[in-house]
């Protein structure tokens, strides 16, 4: 009789972080499908429907501004599988938050939420930031840390990590502004709206 071969370690809580990080455009793309089976757009803001709809948009909108801007400062690899920094950015939208593209992403799903209108999609919007960046940004800041060390620590001393400050720290360092990156979230805006279509449709489709 053979004996069984051992089971393998579970994965060490970083690596963990790490696949998530690698695989966050999947498992939000697996959320709009599990949502288009189950959501169902609805008016909610009553006699106030235009206003509401025009400050959804200014939400979205704002969020695809502070993405570009972010992703500009802060360059391409921001979009990699891996967790990349070719060099610390505190500068332009870094040095009011640590984490402007999460942040801008909160923003922008949260006029996506508003503009649908159903309930479940804000249940569902909530868990994966939680599952998102509760994994992702402790990885990053690891990285970071080991990375640059003191100089990293410094930023993190006098820059939040998810509520902007009022004013840029003064110690933020200006870096050059990549365009091509900053241009990327056109896509994104294509997205979204191919999302908002694929739930109306959907929703159509269910009757």
């Amino acid at each position: 009789m053979s004996t069984p071969l051992p089971l393998p370690p579970p994965p060490h809580s970083s690596d963990l972080r790490h696949r998530i990080f690698g695989h966050r455009l999947w498992i939000g793309l697996a959320v709009v499908g599990f949502a288009a089976l189950v959501v169902k757009p609805r008016a909610i803001f009553g006699e106030h429907q235009p206003a509401g709809i025009a400050a959804c948009i200014a939400l979205i909108a704002l969020g695809l501004g502070l993405r570009a801007w972010a992703g500009g400062c802060a360059g391409a690899h921001t979009r990699l599988a891996t967790i990349e920094a070719p060099r610390l950015v505190t500068g332009g939208p870094f040095a009011y938050v640590r984490n402007p593209i999460y942040f801008a992403s909160v923003i922008l799903g949260l006029g996506m939420v508003a503009l649908i209108g159903d309930p479940w999609l804000l249940v569902m919007y909530v868990g994966v930031f939680a599952l998102l960046y509760g994994a992702i940004i402790p990885a990053e800041e690891k990285f970071l840390r080991e990375k640059f060390g003191e100089e990293y620590l410094r930023y993190c001393a006098h820059v939040p990590r998810v509520l902007p400050r009022l004013r840029a720290w003064k110690g933020a360092t200006l870096a050059p502004f990549n365009a091509r990156a900053a241009l990327g979230e056109i896509r994104l805006a294509f997205i979204l709206m191919g999302i908002y279509g694929l739930l109306y449709g959907s929703a159509w489709l269910r009757g």
